[in-house]
């Protein structure tokens, strides 16, 4: 694979699961093809490109391992207000 002449660089995210959000928002929107999903980079992203646990890859659905697609991920639990 041809090393990329340029990046695309998005605004940063508090979350993983605020990244989907945003991310499921222009796929709806048609700026991203239905067949993108959101991945967080393996142990060969990280080796070879340097990226972290905090990067996150759009790719093709099915380009990657199932488990490595933010939706994929358990959510974390809402704190319980009470009354």
């Amino acid at each position: 694979m041809p090393t990329p002449k340029y990046r695309l660089h998005l605004p940063p995210f508090s979350s993983p699961e605020e990244a989907l959000e945003w991310f499921d928002g222009l796929r709806r929107s048609g700026a991203f093809p239905e067949a993108a999903e959101l991945f967080e980079p393996d142990s060969l992203d990280k080796a070879r490109h340097g990226y972290t646990s905090r990067d996150l890859i759009i790719g093709r659905r099915g380009d990657r391992a199932p488990q490595l697609a933010v939706r994929n991920h358990p959510r974390p639990r809402q704190a319980r207000t009470q009354k």
